[in-house]
């Protein structure tokens, strides 16, 4: 009798489902961080993510970003901090995005104020629908004069990318990925471990397409560039001052033809890789000026 009653006692308690303790909400983030649980600073040239205190003191996980579960089968297994586990992971994708410091306060699409012009509120939808819909819309191209704003609009896009959908992003500007290039050859390294990471990222900004002297060799290394990320099926944002042979009421005196720039090879890949956006308008710098 007693062996029984231990028994049915035993397989009561494995087949009745244990009570779950309430699980406390946890508020992320503070006032310091205006609730994102992150806060990003200059730091040298480039901008630079952090984790808050309030996400460091995280009851969670202690601040280390994950937790222990014990799976049905008794085995345990590393989760992601359901608090804090996601901020931490955005932070680092974020700081691997080679953002310049100039830029460390954009940090979404909504910071880009379009001026009065129709063109930029076409920017603009285009980037927030990006942002919206990715991976299901193509990338952007964004071409006009200097001072116009498409080099903050392209980063606020990466920024929201990586700090709010964990993407991992990329900022090129094209002179310096030359000037990094060379500098590879004087020590020896090899092309391809300098294109790699441009070429595996999931969202890359080429800035300023078309900057430098554009010989052959130059030509070679966005031609290898652009076409291993088409072949990949990889996002492409990119801006320039060079405009495209088929806009509208183009300015029949401007002869900074994209097409003549980089080639019809490459033109004809980044029109199927990218939506072709111009911006029109004064420089904002001389405006600021009053000149």
């Amino acid at each position: 009798m007693r062996y029984y009653l231990k028994i049915t006692l035993l397989q009561k308690y494995l087949i009745m489902p244990k009570k779950k303790k309430p699980v406390k909400k946890l508020q992320l983030g503070c006032d310091d961080c205006y609730h994102k649980g992150y806060l990003v600073e200059k730091k040298n040239n480039l901008a630079r993510a952090k984790i808050c205190n309030c996400i460091i003191n995280c009851q969670s996980c202690n601040g280390t970003g994950a937790t222990l579960t014990r799976n049905d089968n008794g085995y345990i297994y590393i989760n992601p901090c359901g608090i804090c586990g996601v901020i931490q992971r955005n932070v680092k994708l974020y700081n691997m995005a080679g953002i310049p410091a100039k830029y460390f306060d954009v940090l979404q699409v909504d910071t880009f104020q379009p001026r009065n012009h129709e063109s930029h509120q076409k920017a603009l939808s285009y980037a927030k629908e990006f942002v919206q819909l990715y991976p299901d819309k193509k990338g952007f191209l964004l071409m006009g004069a200097a001072g116009l704003g498409k080099t903050h609009l392209a980063i606020g896009t990466i920024s929201e990318m990586t700090l709010e959908r964990g993407v991992k992003c990329l900022f090129k500007d094209f002179f310096y990925l030359l000037s990094e290039l060379k500098e590879a050859y004087s020590f020896g390294t090899a092309e391809n471990e300098v294109i790699r990471p441009l070429v595996e990222t999931d969202i890359l900004v080429i800035d300023e397409l078309g900057k430098g002297r554009s010989n052959e060799w130059e030509l070679n290394i966005l031609d290898q560039l652009i076409s291993k990320r088409y072949n990949a099926s990889k996002m492409t944002l990119i801006t320039t001052n060079y405009i495209s042979e088929t806009m509208e009421n183009r300015d029949p005196e401007n002869n900074e033809i994209l097409e003549l720039r980089v080639g019809k090879r490459i033109a004809s890949r980044l029109y199927e890789m990218c939506e072709f956006i111009p911006l029109k308008g004064r420089d904002y710098r001389t405006l600021r000026r009053g000149l």
